[in-house]
């Protein structure tokens, strides 16, 4: 049987927490976007959404673009309700209450025999389309309860409180992570691995330690994560190495190594075969294929080439106190350590910049940029100072 229909209710306990518990959040994201993905699996195409007016935003991100958003109070919430009961495929799935429902339960959802008698109902309806459109919102309850099987992990969690939302976030955790492993990603440690329910990994990533991906990270095939990596809102390319790095809402290419001890801010797209090494912070930047940031580096609001490579200690210096500006180094170009690069600057393809120089104005391609003076030496001077320690 396929159910490709499901109504939703996304309502507040009087009795209970001020937001509705659908849209408390399990690990990064609502409750109602887990359930919304685990009908989805299940078969689920078309959703009918209720709730109060007040949440009304907040429910409709959690369901497809086209999912039929309303308040209890629309006047014409019934008639809504019948054309889309008539449009269902088959009986419709209802949830009339919050329920943590897991990815393993979606097979047993789009299976013919999924709903059991049971004398207890956890919220969860097969319903008639036709008495649906009929009866509207009360037949929501007027079919086949679901009564999931009996095992060491529970697949269908009831949520009448925070501290059952706090239980279904830990089986949420552990349900998602086992979904992965069946799809050819590895864990060595799966009591410290969190991943949010709409990331996607490539199959033979290898996932360490205090992994934590969230929001809608990408994760291609054959990757490292971590230890004690947080991803966020990125798509990282095939072979990628993240190890003990925090990324924001970027992009990188195939083959990128990163860390340990990154910070990549938003904003940011770094080339294939990259290096963003230890203590290295990147900002709204580009990289180009093949570039290298060793360590202890800062780029911001930069256009970087190919091929180029940093030294340690060089940084971008892109805000004046008013005002941020960008800078440009061509490819190929090599910048020496302690560089400073005065925003807005041009560093041209091939150039060189030496060790210690501060750059405010362009660099021509081929050339080398050196801004430092010539040391002072003063012969005798290092027994003089010390001797005058010794005479009081």
């Amino acid at each position: 049987m396929n159910c490709d229909s499901a109504v939703v209710f996304v309502a507040r306990d009087p009795d209970g927490p001020a937001l509705p518990l659908l849209l408390h959040k399990i690990l990064f994201s609502p409750a109602a976007l887990w359930l919304c993905r685990s009908l989805q699996l299940s078969g689920v195409r078309r959703f009918f959404v209720v709730t109060e007016t007040d949440y009304l935003a907040d429910s409709a991100a959690c369901f497809p673009p086209d999912a039929v958003v309303l308040p209890f109070d629309h006047p014409q919430l019934s008639a809504r309700m019948a054309a889309f009961a008539a449009d269902a495929q088959d009986q419709v799935i209802t949830v009339t209450r919050p329920v943590w429902l897991s990815f393993a339960a979606a097979a047993d959802l789009a299976g013919q025999d999924f709903l059991l008698p049971a004398e207890g109902s956890a919220g969860l309806y097969r319903v008639d389309p036709a008495l649906l459109a009929q009866e509207g919102l009360s037949a929501a309850s007027y079919g086949e309860c679901y009564a999931p099987p009996l095992g060491p992990d529970p697949i269908l969690l009831p949520l009448y409180s925070l501290a059952d939302l706090a239980r279904a976030q830990c089986c949420a955790r552990l349900d998602n992570l086992c979904r992965w492993m069946s799809l050819g990603v590895q864990a060595l440690d799966m009591d410290t691995v969190y991943i949010d329910v709409d990331v996607d990994i490539g199959p033979g990533t290898l996932l360490l330690p205090n992994t934590i991906l969230r929001g809608r990270t990408v994760i291609g095939s054959n990757c490292e994560i971590g230890p004690s990596t947080m991803i966020r809102d990125c798509v990282l390319g095939d072979n990628c190495i993240a190890n003990a790095s925090q990324l924001n809402e970027s992009r990188f290419g195939d083959g990128v190594n990163i860390g340990p001890f990154a910070y990549v801010r938003p904003g940011s797209s770094v080339g294939d075969g990259c290096k963003v090494g230890d203590f290295v912070e990147l900002k709204n930047s580009t990289l180009g294929q093949g570039t290298k940031l060793p360590h202890l580096i800062y780029v911001g609001d930069s256009d970087v080439g190919a091929h180029c490579n940093f030294g340690c200690g060089s940084i971008t210096c892109n805000y004046d106190g008013n005002f941020k500006y960008r800078t440009t180094v061509g490819d190929n170009a090599f910048i020496g350590c302690n560089t400073n690069l005065v925003s807005p600057c041009q560093v041209g393809d091939g150039a060189y910049t030496a060790a210690g120089t501060t750059i405010t104005s362009q660099v021509p391609p081929d050339a080398l940029a050196i801004g430092r003076t010539e040391p002072a030496v003063k012969e005798g001077w290092a027994s003089r100072h010390r001797a005058k320690k010794s005479q009081g």
